[in-house]
């Protein structure tokens, strides 16, 4: 899997009585990665974009962004922006492996909260670490291989 539009990351809580946020959606499915009061910060990743979404100190989803621009449900509240994005990995809920560990991903101690997607490259502590390691690309080749994601000459 080529990785290469891996560019952002987004912290992600569950709702409700829910242990984990989107643990129902496996591989192929799609479904509305949901943002808290910012339009804006939703609008920053582009179409054909991935995103590692990060909760409870793990890695859970790699996920690509499948539309052009956020929506708004039609509801008022917290949450009601969204976009479609669909699931390329996701953890073995039943058996969470230590190479999901978002630290271990990273490869530094992640401590980054929020609900904001961030873009990797124009993070401080991502800079500090990956600068002199070969940077963006040398992450994408470490989550490809932590997350046993296959090699592929495709578009992803």
């Amino acid at each position: 899997m080529n990785l290469q539009n891996l560019k952002w990351t987004k912290n992600i809580k569950p709702m409700g009585q829910e242990s984990w946020a989107y643990q129902v959606f496996k591989p192929g499915s799609l479904f509305k990665l949901a943002w808290k009061d910012d339009e804006g910060n939703a609008s920053k990743p582009q179409r054909g974009d991935l995103i590692l979404l990060r909760q409870g100190g793990y890695v859970t989803h790699l996920v690509e962004v499948l539309d052009y621009k956020p929506e708004r449900e039609k509801w008022q509240g917290d949450f009601n922006i969204y976009r479609i994005v669909e699931v390329l990995w996701v953890i073995d809920w039943n058996n969470l492996p230590n190479s999901a560990k978002a630290d271990e991903v990273f490869g530094y101690p992640v401590r980054l909260q929020g609900g904001d997607v961030m873009f990797l490259e124009t993070m401080p502590t991502f800079q500090q670490h990956w600068q002199n390691q070969g940077g963006l690309p040398a992450f994408q080749e470490r989550v490809r291989a932590m997350l046993t994601l296959p090699e592929s000459s495709d578009n992803r």
